[in-house]
C-alpha cells in the first residue's frame, strides 16, 4: 500500500501554506498560534524553544565544570540542616566517580526525610563552586530509589 502524505510535497515548500490546511488545525488553533506570532508553515517549523535542556543524559559527577548544567545520579551520603545566616539543607551524593553537595535554602521536613542516607536521587541544575567543593543550588530531583 503506498504511502499516503497528507499535504503533496509542493505545498510544504510554499511558504505561504496556511496552518488551517495542516490536519487537526482549525481556526481556534489557528488563532492561538497567530496570537504566538506563528501564520504560516514556515513559522511553525521554525518556531524553536528559548533553549533546550538535554535531560537525557546522566553525567558522571567527576565530569561537572561550574557555569553548566547537568543531570546527575548518586546515592545519599549525608543529610543535614545547617545554621549560618541562613538555615540550609544540605544533601552530600556520591556516585563511582566523586561526590557532590546539593543545598536547600527553602525547604520542608518532608524534603529533609526524602534525602535519608541511602537513597539514590536524581537532579538537574547548575554546578556552582560552594564551601565545600562543587555544588547545585536549589536542583530540580527526583528520588530513584531507597535502601528499606
Amino acid at each position: 500500500m503506498p504511502h499516503q502524505t497528507l499535504i503533496d510535497k509542493q505545498s510544504l515548500i510554499d511558504k505561504q501554506l496556511a496552518l488551517t490546511q495542516l490536519k487537526g488545525v482549525g481556526p481556534k488553533l489557528a488563532q492561538q498560534f497567530a496570537d504566538w506570532g506563528i501564520h504560516d508553515l514556515v513559522n511553525l517549523l521554525f518556531h524553536l524553544p528559548f533553549r533546550y535542556e538535554d535531560r537525557t543524559r546522566i553525567t558522571p559527577i567527576s565530569a561537572l565544570r561550574p557555569q553548566q548544567t547537568y543531570v546527575v545520579q548518586g546515592v545519599v551520603r549525608s543529610s543535614q540542616i545547617l545554621f549560618g545566616k541562613r538555615r540550609s539543607l544540605s544533601i552530600r551524593i556520591q556516585d563511582q566517580s566523586g561526590s557532590l553537595g546539593l543545598r536547600f535554602y527553602h525547604f520542608t521536613a518532608a524534603q529533609k526525610k526524602q534525602f535519608e542516607e541511602g537513597a539514590e536521587i536524581r537532579c538537574y541544575g547548575e554546578a556552582r563552586r560552594g564551601a565545600s567543593g562543587l555544588e547545585i543550588y536549589h536542583p530540580e530531583y527526583q528520588i530513584v530509589s531507597t535502601d528499606e
